[in-house]
């Protein structure tokens, strides 16, 4: 059994996270990584489209990494309260863990994102529900 709890994490976030992500995919060590990757790629002998592929795949990866990381900043702490004191140290991370990664976020048509949670126990939801 699975308990969902939903919660929001506001448009004027989300937006500060969307433009931090563009501009870190175009600036500074990235940058100079896909330099590096677009003449390596090059010199293998990769036709120009599978490149493109290539990249656009990369960022995809970085883009949703980067949103757990935004997940895990905004409910981290909520989520430790609310499994911490039904399991052990380990047990815990791990649900911790899980429940971020397999979280599900649709963008919302004010740029916000309502972010779904799927809890194992109904105290372990309603801890978080409250927590946040």
């Amino acid at each position: 059994m699975s308990i969902t709890v939903q919660k929001t994490i506001p448009a004027a976030r989300m937006r500060q996270f969307h433009q931090m992500v563009d501009r870190w995919l175009q600036e500074g060590p990235i940058k100079l990584a896909t330099n590096a990757t677009l003449t390596a790629m090059d010199n293998a002998g990769i036709p120009q489209a599978e490149q493109v592929a290539i990249l656009e795949d990369r960022d995809i990866i970085m883009k949703h990494n980067m949103r757990l990381g935004l997940i895990s900043e905004v409910f981290a702490a909520a989520i430790e309260k609310a499994v911490k004191p039904s399991r052990s140290a380990s047990e815990a991370q791990d649900e911790i863990a899980r429940l971020i990664v397999t979280a599900v976020g649709i963008r919302q048509d004010d740029e916000s994102e309502l972010v779904t949670f799927n809890f194992a126990t109904q105290s372990e939801a309603d801890a978080f529900d409250e927590a946040i």
